[in-house]
């Protein structure tokens, strides 16, 4: 759930403005969270305050910002991809896991 997400990140000292330098365990452990939020940043659906937060941290951790271009290749690489270029079983496999998944 997104606000589950949200909360994680904002107790964590790469959403407080520290961007990882005071506590670097945990900066890695914040930094994998983060790719959990990535659609939601990308989409614009997350709080205006947690967005402008995870601005700041992307402005100084290139590893996320690095995650964050390949998630934006990857849905855009997706969004070029028309149904009748996968095969049947595949798109009902997709379809299937989408209403299983996303409440559909």
């Amino acid at each position: 759930m997104l606000a589950d997400r949200v909360g994680i990140l904002a107790a964590g000292c790469l959403l407080s403005g520290d961007s990882g330098r005071g506590c670097p365990a945990a900066a890695v452990k914040r930094c994998n969270e983060l790719v959990g939020l990535l659609a939601d940043f990308v989409e614009r659906h997350l709080p205006p305050e947690v967005h402008t937060r995870l601005e700041r941290h992307l402005a100084a951790c290139p590893r996320c910002v690095t995650q964050l271009k390949t998630y934006q290749s990857t849905v855009s690489l997706l969004r070029t991809i028309r149904d009748d270029d996968l095969p049947a079983e595949l798109r009902c496999t997709l379809k299937a896991f989408v209403d299983r998944n996303c409440g559909n």
